[in-house]
């Protein structure tokens, strides 16, 4: 007998009608498209919100009209309004990238950061982009993505788009002149440079083809070389015909310019390497690894090549192999800094030095050694934090890093190798922080099934634990992304009136190496939500908080986070922040990048996968009668990687199943934000408010 799975409230508009109204909330059609999926029916009474009809853009307005009128009114958000923009207001730089002796870095505080050059340290600073001025002149709003500078410092190649999105259209500007180049190549091929070649004369870039099947664009990246003066159309293939679509490869030319070393991701967490001698134009691509179900990240230094693996080291080793022997497979691999205690989180060769950043319980550290591999010593950083970033000139004898923690500013370092000593270039400057008013701790609680998991808290030195403070959890937990301290200028506003902040590291993260992220994908997905609601729980245990003034928030996979916690548990939460989500993990391959995915979340073809997705799926888990929580959905409609239809169907799917109420609002990001939401400073500063006013009404904080 099959097994089926109808929604109540759909059969219950089937018999009485086709309108849901809740007080002023939208008025949303049901269509209940049933299909049957490996022997089991289910009902998707909202599918007709995938498309981009004008009667789901219409549905998309009267939702932005009812969030507004619901968040405008909230006597909170004045004063919220204006502490953000305080803080978001603050000059800050990014790492510099030093190319002869001109540093290139982006700077903040105003709408959109500007891309700068400067000649030498103590230059003054020179606008190469301006995304500002460039939306001006454009009467819309154009965002700079991803820039790469040739190996002289004279050539940019640089992104923008329209939408903020992942498709970006390619161009390359003059940088002693500021002069644009006649090369572009369309945004609608997906394409992302990747490196210059040595002599400036073109770049290794990676892109689809022009034609592919539709609902397909995002994939078949093969790798070109474009040459300056020269159309797009006629860029010379490299790699990588005949692999799975979902294949990605990447380039990179040595520092002496000889070798090409092409990375190629098979599948996800699969990686293939590749090296072409540039001096021989006949001579094909040379295999280093292959059929390997592991992952390889590699650099190239002197005659060596040298490898970053998790292949037999679940918390990663660092091997090495003489370029003349790497067709002899990897028996002629040497290990270096083998597998230890904690996870390896990345390397870096400069002046003759293998660096070497670890994680240490959710804290990095940073190392030095020989280039065989002897501990050489451990260069101190400021505080417990999160080391962001590394760039160095080749002929140089410093190298730049960035670091930030929860009450430590993004600032920027410069480390001689000479001196062995590192000092601060420069650093955000935020105003009115005061660190010292505030506690850390980092806690480990126990989940459903026993496994011991950390978390940070940080809350007012003297915090009262008497259950009944404002309380935010936050967490991620998947795609092997470690979530290490990181500075929140909007955190600070909810501390200094008083509430308490959590951050749970969640299995499906890779704080703790391979096995911690594959204990939370696939069929263990479910690990990642009980260790979720075991912190809530925990935290109303230890009388910080009770579900009356807990909220919980999540962005992209920790918008699936949030949502699959609201479905499962909605009895511990008073407000629910899901932002970007995946929500419908039966479609979710269907879309945009869907199929990226797989290898954490499963894959809905497969008869196993999909019993397990539906299991935990939001949107088909939420159920009627349930008195839900006040639930904010925050997406921009122009979001290419996870596509909108997700926070669509959910939004209607709860507002009709809702018993209580509390408010399920959707507020949409209308044709200038991508995954991230808000793009511009002006809308993250409204975006923010709307949702730091949801919080603090919800858990009535003054």
């Amino acid at each position: 007998m099959q097994k089926k799975i109808f929604y109540a409230v759909a059969i219950y508009l089937l018999l009485v009608g086709t309108v849901v109204r809740a007080g002023d909330m939208p008025e949303t059609r049901i269509e209940n498209v049933c299909e049957i999926m490996h022997a089991v029916e289910v009902c998707d009474p909202y599918q007709w919100l995938e498309s981009d009809a004008s009667e789901v853009k219409q549905w998309v307005d009267e939702q932005n009209r009812y969030a507004a009128s619901q968040l405008s009114g909230i006597s909170q958000r004045t004063a919220i309004r204006k502490r953000l923009a305080d803080l978001y207001k603050s000059y800050s730089r990014s790492l510099p990238y030093v190319y002869g002796n001109r540093y290139f870095f982006s700077a903040g505080g105003s709408e959109q950061r500007i891309l700068y050059v400067q000649e030498g340290e103590d230059g003054t600073p020179r606008v190469l982009i301006d995304p500002n001025a460039l939306s001006e002149k454009a009467g819309k709003t154009i965002s700079l993505g991803g820039w790469n500078v040739s190996r002289d410092g004279k050539l940019l190649a640089y992104g923008l788009s329209d939408t903020a999105g992942d498709a970006k259209s390619r161009y390359v500007l003059k940088v002693d002149s500021g002069e644009n180049l006649s090369d572009v190549i369309p945004s609608y091929l997906f394409p992302y440079v990747n490196d210059w070649a040595y002599d400036g004369s073109g770049f290794y870039y990676t892109r689809r083809p022009s034609s592919v099947p539709a609902g397909e664009e995002k994939y078949h990246q093969k790798l070109y070389f474009h040459r300056l003066g020269t159309l797009w159309q006629d860029d010379t293939l490299l790699c990588c015909e005949g692999l799975r679509k979902e294949a990605w490869p990447w380039a990179r030319v040595s520092d002496d310019g000889q070798w090409l070393l092409v990375s190629v991701m098979v599948e996800a967490r699969k990686h293939e390497i590749f090296l072409k001698d540039l001096s021989d134009d006949a001579v094909d691509l040379i295999p280093v690894i292959r059929g390997v179900s592991a992952e390889f990240y590699s650099v190239i230094h002197g005659q060596y090549l040298y490898i970053l693996t998790n292949h037999e080291a679940p918390l990663w080793k660092i091997m090495r192999v003489k370029i003349e022997d790497v067709s002899k497979g990897m028996d002629a691999w040497q290990t270096v800094i083998p597998e230890g205690t904690h996870g390896i989180e990345g390397m870096h060769i400069f002046g003759d030095q293998l660096f070497v950043k670890t994680l240490e319980n959710v804290s990095s550290r940073f190392t030095s050694h020989t280039l065989e591999g002897q501990y050489l010593r451990t260069i101190p950083l400021p505080v417990l934090g999160s080391l962001d970033g590394f760039s160095y000139e080749p002929r140089s004898q410093e190298f730049f890093f960035g670091f930030s923690s929860f009450f430590f500013p993004y600032t920027v370092y410069r480390y001689d190798l000479e001196s062995e000593n590192y000092e601060k270039l420069w650093g955000d400057n935020v105003s009115g922080v005061d660190p010292t008013q505030f506690d850390i701790w980092q806690i480990w609680y126990s989940s459903k099934d026993g496994t011991g998991v950390p978390m940070f808290l940080m809350h007012k030195k003297g915090l009262a634990r008497d259950g009944n403070n404002p309380t935010l959890l936050y967490g991620y937990g998947g795609f092997g992304i470690s979530i290490t301290p990181y500075f929140d200028k909007d955190m600070l506003m909810f501390l200094e009136r008083g509430g308490v902040y959590a951050i749970a590291n969640l299995r499906g993260g890779g704080e703790f190496g391979e096995k911690w992220h594959e204990a939370g994908q696939r069929e263990k997905k479910q690990n990642v939500f009980d260790d979720f609601i075991a912190a809530a729980e925990w935290l109303i245990r230890e009388n910080y908080t009770n579900p009356e003034r807990l909220a919980i928030f999540g962005w992209s996979n920790g918008g699936l986070l949030t949502a699959a916690a609201l479905t499962q548990r909605s009895d511990l939460f008073k407000a629910v922040i899901i932002g970007a989500p995946v929500l419908d993990m039966v479609r979710f391959v269907k879309f945009v990048g869907g199929r990226y995915w797989i290898n954490d979340y499963g894959d809905p073809d497969d008869p196993a996968h999909f019993s397990n997705l539906l299991a935990y799926s939001p949107y088909h888990n939420v159920r009627d009668g349930v008195f839900y929580p006040a639930t904010l959905i925050l997406i921009a409609d122009t979001d290419d990687r996870v596509h909108p239809l997700h926070a669509y169907k959910m939004a209607a799917r709860l507002q009709a199943a809702n018993a209580s109420d509390n408010p399920i609002l959707l507020r949409v990001e209308k044709g200038t934000g991508g995954h991230g939401g808000a793009t511009t400073m002006s809308r993250k500063i409204e975006m923010n408010a709307d949702k730091w006013s949801f919080i603090f009404l919800h858990l009535n904080i003054e």
